[in-house]
């Protein structure tokens, strides 16, 4: 059921315009804030398990809501809930500017989270139940490249509001975007509804997975900071994997499932199923731990930190739309190929710099440091956007064109609940790597300086920090240079492990396409609204 408002196109661009906004501050928020790490943990004095719970928290409460509210606001009104959802985030966004601590800031960053996961579906199926059907591609189109834009700038305009005013203005920057798109909806959007699909959701479902993943994170998160000293973090950790096969089981037995795992006897899907699992989660490697990398070991500003990442950002936006044109015309197979070959080659080359950047050409030799790394690094970033522009597309073509064609809404959404929890696991287990490693590498380095039992429990302490570790205040100053430049050295020791570790995942992707995905054209039917989906890069 549609109002009677009549449609024309300039209220037609004025409802796109208010969706785009919407849709624009839940990825906009997946990216700015990787530029905004460093300054949160010199503000609180985090940890790295604190920077962890940060993004994964707002991943968790992100993709629970987005694998039901498609269905509900189809029920409830697409309209309602989109203001709803609109609302919500940006006064927990507010919220988030206005932490004084860590903890205020996660429980407001969940919120975020979990507000924009009822928003973002509501936008594309406003546009769907809206615009009449020969509008409809363009307009999604429009839609798709304004808010991959967002993406796009996120890390230099993140960048630009943390040098330039604080990190508190990265949240603040949505106040006025989620009140200028309210007063849009508001005033311009019809509401729309449908009577005709199940008003029965799998809260069973949503239980479950929601326990099971939050207990996962809290044993991956919190277990290796604390060594595994209390019994508390081992039965978290393998709760969290009963609670998930639980939920496993229960999809498989009930009428509609919030994930269809029996899609997985599709060869085909479970292939490319398995190929996103691998890529999101060696991607996500990237995404936290390079700008901790540059700022915390090399002295970037946050500005410069967004200037790095643009390149990669970038070649993913402009590259996704020709990737998956050539994929429906020619068949998907060899950029599967191609770009998580890429993934891995950039991964794998990220791992030559060392703490310190030396020129590699004479002419480079009047350059500072940080230009020097920000060369150093680019070639990386340059590959990895290139892969990540021939991958994301095709990934999505696949998982709709490999199964029945009634079911490629299902799909779609499968598909995205992988790469989501592919990007919270990764968040967690690869901290965890790089905290283990850390420790390994620092313990070593530092194991033959003439550091006092005091010096030496200040350090295990201040290692939680990785590379943002600092030397006791009243240390010597020769032995502060040695202990700053062992901190330097474990942290890259660690992201060099990570980089080794995700690019041989990128690698066994390339497999997975070579043994699972038929080079065939993919055709799909048109998608009902509440099952519309787009896959999005890691920590979107």
């Amino acid at each position: 059921m549609t109002t009677s408002l009549p449609f024309d196109r300039q209220r037609g661009w004025l409802i796109l315009a208010a969706t785009i906004i919407g849709a624009g501050m839940v990825y906009l928020d997946g990216t700015i804030i990787t530029v905004a790490l460093e300054p949160i943990r010199q503000e609180f004095k985090a940890s790295v398990s604190d920077l962890q719970w940060l993004l994964d928290i707002y991943l968790l409460f992100l993709t629970i809501p987005i694998l039901v509210s498609g269905s509900l606001s189809d029920y409830y009104g697409r309209k309602r809930l989109f203001n709803i959802g609109l609302i919500g985030f940006t006064l927990a966004s507010a919220a988030c500017a206005l932490s004084g601590s860590m903890n205020q800031l996660n429980i407001a960053r969940a919120f975020q989270g979990a507000f924009g996961g009822i928003m973002l579906p509501g936008s594309l199926a406003i546009l769907n139940a809206t615009f009449p059907p020969e509008m409809r591609g363009k307009t999604i189109g429009t839609w798709s490249a304004f808010t991959a834009l967002t993406t796009a700038i996120g890390p230099l305009l993140g960048g630009w509001l943390v040098d330039f005013a604080s990190w508190r203005a990265a949240f603040y920057i949505n106040v006025p975007l989620g009140l200028a798109a309210l007063a849009l909806s508001i005033r311009y959007i019809p509401e729309s509804r449908s009577h005709t699909i199940p008003d029965r959701q799998d809260w069973l479902g949503v239980t479950l997975v929601t326990l099971g993943l939050g207990c996962l994170m809290y044993g991956l998160i919190e277990g290796p900071v604390h060594n595994w000293d209390k019994p508390l973090y081992f039965y978290t950790f393998l709760a969290g994997i009963i609670l998930l096969i639980l939920f496993a089981i229960l999809e498989t037995r009930i009428a509609h499932p919030m994930i269809p795992i029996s899609l997985l006897k599709y060869r085909l899907f479970a292939g490319i199923s398995l190929l996103t699992l691998l890529l999101y989660f060696s991607m996500s490697g990237v995404f936290f731990f390079v700008p901790l990398l540059v700022q915390q070991t090399h002295d970037f500003s946050a500005t410069r930190t967004g200037v790095l990442l643009i390149p990669l950002i970038l070649l993913l936006s402009v590259m996704s739309r020709w990737a998956g044109n050539l994929a429906d015309k020619s068949g998907p197979r060899q950029l599967l190929i191609a770009g998580p070959t890429l993934i891995a080659i950039s991964l794998f080359l990220a791992i030559i710099p060392g703490p310190r950047i030396t020129p590699w050409f004479a002419f480079l030799n009047g350059l500072s440091q940080e230009d020097l790394t920000l060369l150093a690094y680019l070639p990386a970033t340059i590959i990895f956007g290139l892969g990540l522009g021939l991958t994301v597309a095709p990934l999505t073509t696949v998982a709709l064109g490999a199964v029945p064609r009634h079911m490629s809404g299902l799909a779609s959404g499968f598909s995205n609940a992988v790469s989501r929890v592919a990007t919270i696991l990764a968040v967690a287990i690869l901290g965890a790597v790089m905290l283990t490693q850390f420790t390994i590498s620092f313990e070593k380095l530092t194991e033959k300086l003439p550091l006092s039992v005091e010096q030496r429990q200040y350090l295990q302490i201040e290692k939680l920090k990785l590379g943002a570790a600092k030397p006791p205040l009243d240390m010597e100053i020769e032995l502060a240079a040695q202990v700053q430049a062992a901190i330097d050295q474990s942290f890259v020791d660690g992201f060099r492990l990570m980089m080794a570790l995700c690019g041989t995942l990128a690698l066994l992707g390339t497999l997975v396409t070579i043994f699972t995905i038929e080079d065939t054209i993919i055709a799909h039917d048109h998608v009902a609204s509440s099952e519309l989906e787009i896959m999005s890069p890691p920590h979107l």
